[in-house]
């Protein structure tokens, strides 16, 4: 039964990740790909109908997190108080930006926003690369099962580590890469003319640093945590998940070589998915990695509720999930198509 809920938790977050990953690339993009006021209302008019709805699969996910494995919950929220917080303010700046950004008729009011929007996005992509990278080293979780962790220390992986230092840095390096590539991906698909052309450009300048951030961090996984090598190993079967990440990745610059705007963006959210799930794999049945000790870290087993209570929560989250497929496909049919920016409005 926790492995259903372990396997529903990933689904969340990716859904997450894949849909408001999109519209954090978009902000991250903005100031360098739109040249004047239309263009830059054309790429917040193609987020704007949806970043908020996107945002729905991370407090489903929160609340997933704290029903099914409570005391993971509680551990992460503290020990990651810093970045959460940090990320909790960035998500309500980027919100406070797009919707107040065109109540004034002043250029340096709509720039002051669009310079904020283009930080918290930033900022957004790089937290959440930071705590990839920190579930992936591992943290220093005592045999209470708690743990606090500093933005950063001496900056060099280790067990007494910060949030941030090299290693979970160059995560944070590819989160933002990957998640603007995204971003350019929907905007291929969303923008025309020469809007549309610039973001083609940025794409395929993307494309490369993407390709290197993956070989690296691959790597920086390989020497930090020998446990995926074994999964992997063990169930062989599994390296479908890498493998389907990498053929999407391909599927995605292939699908951009011949015009095709909607199958690349699929691709993008494919690798994306699939990444993410890879590295759910490598770390199964574990929720968080302690540096300190292996016996330490908290799984699926250890920081599960009663299996009981995980039986009859699956009726309610079907409800739940069900209602959140219906209203996302609801949104983005009714907003399906080219964004063409208008003189006027949001």
């Amino acid at each position: 039964m926790a492995t259903i809920w372990f396997i529903l938790l990933v689904i969340l977050l990716g859904g997450f990740v894949v849909l408001d990953g999109f519209d954090f690339g978009a902000g991250i993009l903005l100031p360098w790909i739109s040249k004047e006021e239309r263009e830059r209302r054309t790429l917040i008019e193609s987020i704007g109908p949806v970043w908020d709805g996107n945002e729905v699969w991370l407090v489903t996910g929160g609340g997933l997190l704290f029903f099914a494995f409570p005391k993971a919950y509680a551990s992460a929220l503290s020990g990651f108080y810093l970045p959460v917080m940090i990320f909790l303010w960035v998500l309500i700046l980027r919100g406070i930006s797009l919707e107040i950004r065109s109540q004034l008729p002043s250029t340096l009011w709509r720039n002051f926003w669009d310079g904020l929007f283009f930080l918290s996005s930033l900022l957004a992509a790089a937290i959440l690369g930071g705590l990839l990278g920190n579930l992936v080293s591992g943290v220093p979780i005592d045999s209470a099962g708690n743990f606090f962790l500093p933005l950063w220390t001496y900056f060099l992986p280790g067990r007494h580590h910060g949030v941030l230092d090299l290693a979970t840095l160059l995560f944070s390096l590819l989160a933002i890469v990957s998640l603007a590539a995204h971003g350019a991906a929907y905007l291929v698909w969303k923008t025309e003319g020469s809007l549309q052309q610039r973001v083609k450009c940025a794409f395929r300048r993307l494309l490369f640093w993407e390709a290197l951030f993956i070989l690296l961090t691959l790597v920086a996984v390989v020497f930090l945590q020998p446990q995926f090598l074994r999964r992997y190993r063990e169930a062989p079967w599994a390296l479908l998940f890498p493998g389907l990440a990498l053929l999407s990745w391909a599927g995605k610059r292939i699908a951009f070589q011949k015009g095709k705007e909607w199958p690349c963006f699929v691709s993008s959210a494919l690798f994306l998915l699939a990444s993410l799930v890879s590295t759910a794999f490598g770390l199964y049945p574990n929720l968080l990695l302690s540096s300190l000790d292996p016996s330490s870290s908290l799984t699926i087993a250890n920081s599960g509720a009663a299996p009981k209570a995980l039986a009859a929560g699956l009726g309610w989250f079907a409800l739940g999930f069900t209602l959140i497929i219906v209203y996302t496909l609801m949104v983005y049919r009714s907003f399906w198509g080219k964004v063409r920016g208008r003189a006027h409005g949001y």
